[in-house]
C-alpha cells in the first residue's frame, strides 16, 4: 500500500503576531468593575498597536465592529481599519472599549507604553483580577496594592457576564 502525502505551500498569514501581546482579561469576561482587563501597548501608534489586540480579542470573544478610544492617548488614526470603525470619542483617558455582536462591550485599561515594567505588570494583573472594581485612575495610581489592602467602596457584586 502506498500513501501519498501532498505538501502545499501557503502564503504567510497577514495576521499580526499576538504572542508578545501584553494584555490580560478578567476570568470569564466578568463584567464587574470599570474595566474587564488591561492592555499595555508598546507605543502610542494606534494603527500599529491595535491589530494584535483585535486579533487576540476576536479569536477569544468574536467579531469586533467598533473600537472607542480616548483621542489624546494616541497619535492620529484613520476612521476605519479592516471593516472596524475607530471612534476617538471615549471620555475616559487610559481606556479603550471594543464592541462586538457576540460579547457586547469590553472595556480595557490602557497602561501607558512608557510605564515602568514592574509597575505596568502590577497594573495589568490587578485590573484582570476577578474581584477588582477599581477605576482606571485608581489602577494606575495603586499598582502593587492588593485588592484587600485598598479602602472599601460601594460597588455592585462582581458576577460573571451572562454572555
Amino acid at each position: 500500500m502506498t500513501t501519498t502525502i501532498e505538501r502545499t505551500v501557503t502564503a504567510p498569514s497577514r495576521q499580526p503576531p499576538i504572542a508578545g501581546l501584553r494584555m490580560q482579561l478578567k476570568p470569564g469576561h466578568q463584567a464587574c468593575g470599570f474595566v474587564q482587563g488591561a492592555w499595555w501597548p508598546r507605543s502610542t501608534l494606534l494603527t500599529d498597536e491595535l491589530p494584535p489586540l483585535l486579533t487576540a480579542i476576536s479569536l477569544r470573544l468574536g467579531t469586533i465592529e467598533r473600537v472607542q478610544y480616548h483621542e489624546e492617548d494616541w497619535s492620529p488614526a484613520p476612521l476605519h481599519t479592516d471593516d472596524i470603525v475607530l471612534d476617538a470619542s471615549h471620555d475616559s483617558p487610559h481606556v479603550i472599549s471594543l464592541y462586538g455582536p457576540q460579547f457586547g462591550k469590553l472595556t480595557l485599561l490602557v497602561v501607558p507604553p512608557y510605564t515602568d515594567a514592574t509597575h505596568a505588570y502590577d497594573v495589568v494583573t490587578t485590573a484582570a483580577s476577578a474581584l477588582d472594581s477599581s477605576t482606571p485612575d485608581e489602577l494606575l495610581d495603586n499598582a502593587g496594592q492588593s485588592v484587600a489592602d485598598r479602602p472599601p467602596k460601594d460597588v455592585d457584586v462582581c458576577l460573571p457576564s451572562d454572555r
